[in-house]
């Protein structure tokens, strides 16, 4: 599959489609309060409460964190037989956390932010890159430390590799 159809096959379902940052659980569908900021009620439930969704109700319910939007881009690019691996990003200067996801099309390695986080930077444009190793340069020169999480995502669980990542800092 080439670059530009597997990004259409992603931006088709995530791009403008409606997602909003938040979560699914119980039934239930959790979303900050944009009129406090920050929401600290939101923000603890997403501490403790939160389990990472099935990229089915993601895609049903139009809401998800990071983690869930890259789920269910990877689900989206396993369908196209398009392989792919997640990272977590942790910006050391603002000591914020995010997950994104890679695919590997045409030789290179593509990087495109569709997570219902607008307001990210790049957001609906892809990155193009020639090889995995300089993806990961160009983040780590961005200041970040960048971990690969392919599979430390367990659906229906608390996503303990970024706790863990997140606790082990500070303790």
């Amino acid at each position: 599959m080439k670059i530009y159809e597997a990004c259409q096959c992603l931006k088709k379902e995530l791009l403008n489609n409606g997602y909003k940052y938040g979560f699914y659980l119980n039934g239930k569908v959790y979303k900050p309060d944009r009129s406090k900021r920050p929401d600290r009620v939101f923000f603890n439930r997403l501490l403790t409460e939160y389990r990472v969704q099935d990229p089915e109700d993601t895609r049903r319910e139009k809401v998800g964190t990071c983690n869930d939007a890259v789920l269910l881009m990877r689900s989206i690019l396993n369908d196209c037989g398009v392989s792919s691996k997640i990272w977590v990003l942790h910006e050391l200067a603002s000591d914020k956390y995010h997950t994104i996801m890679t695919f590997y099309a045409e030789g290179k390695t593509v990087y495109l932010e569709l997570t219902p986080e607008f307001d990210r930077a790049g957001y609906g444009q892809e990155a193009i890159y020639e090889s995995e190793q300089s993806f990961l340069d160009d983040y780590r020169q961005r200041g970040c430390e960048v971990y690969e999480a392919t599979d430390a995502f367990s659906i229906g669980e608390p996503p303990d590799f970024i706790l863990s990542k997140m606790l082990k800092k500070g303790g």
